[in-house]
């Protein structure tokens, strides 16, 4: 069974508690009435991903943000619960120590991410972004896939490193398509959000170009923010998970062995692939 932490029902408490409040007092009111019962956790995850514009963007859109993650919690709960054992035998690692799962409203900075809460590796579940219960379900192995490397190998991907970064995603969308198969393709970069239609498609037809890009930028400092982060290449928004996933499977390894290799093995083939 899944270890879980949900912090929706406090947050849901605080929600209702200053739902006739100003924007201006409900933020005020934040971490006395609703972080503050989950120091450990809030702790690490607004050291990391903590956002005064978010915050105060989710203050002002309380009720619309409550009636989410309410709505959020019971499905991406249930996703949990069959998604780990699933991850665990696809990327065949033990099932115990297991990750921690947490469920809570961060502020808009990202929509799922990992890390330690004590000695725990645990995945945050940022139910303020949820938008389908497909897409949530292909978020939640896609995230979880990390914690799980992680406490196989007992290593840590670094997310200032183009290469490292390129093959964790690659392995992570391999694995969310292994877990929750039969999607269309967007959603294994998406997750469910609107209005990305076209991003697929043109990311294929410029296929070259950003591998190409990705290449001879692996080890500029700016590579990425731009591929992964919040910059662009072109026009488009977070293309390095296409290039990842393109890379990734150009390696044509089996999805266990791409879960047992360590950083350094990661990075090699990442390069290897590349050329460079």
């Amino acid at each position: 069974m899944a270890r879980l932490l949900d912090t929706i029902p406090a947050f849901d408490t605080f929600a209702r508690k200053v739902a006739l409040q100003t924007p201006l007092q409900r933020e005020a009111k934040w971490r006395e009435l609703y972080e503050s019962q989950f120091p450990e956790v809030f702790e690490v995850f607004d050291a990391a991903y903590g956002s005064p514009e978010g915050r105060t963007a989710l203050a002002r859109e309380l009720s619309s943000v409550r009636e989410r993650v309410v709505e959020a919690a019971p499905v991406v709960r249930t996703h949990i619960e069959q998604i780990d054992p699933s991850l665990a035998a696809a990327l065949e690692i033990p099932l115990e120590p297991s990750p921690l799962h947490v469920l809570l409203v961060g502020s808009f900075m990202t929509n799922a991410a990992v890390a330690r809460v004590g000695d725990d590796v645990a995945v945050f579940h940022c139910l303020e972004w949820f938008q389908s219960a497909e897409g949530s379900r292909v978020l939640a192995a896609h995230e979880s896939t990390h914690a799980w490397c992680e406490l196989g190998m007992g290593e840590v991907f670094p997310e200032d490193d183009a290469a490292a970064l390129a093959f964790a995603e690659g392995v992570a969308i391999e694995a969310s398509r292994q877990v929750v198969p039969g999607l269309a393709d967007q959603e294994y970069f998406w997750y469910g959000h609107p209005d990305v239609d076209d991003w697929l498609p043109w990311c294929r037809e410029h296929r070259d170009q950003l591998v190409d890009a990705f290449a001879s930028g692996l080890d500029a400092p700016e590579t990425v923010e731009a591929f992964f982060g919040g910059g662009f290449v072109e026009t488009k928004w977070r293309v390095g998970y296409f290039v990842a996933d393109e890379v990734v499977r150009h390696l044509g390894l089996p999805l266990p062995e791409l879960a047992h290799m360590t950083v350094a093995e990661g990075q090699a083939a990442v390069r290897a692939a590349l050329g460079v």
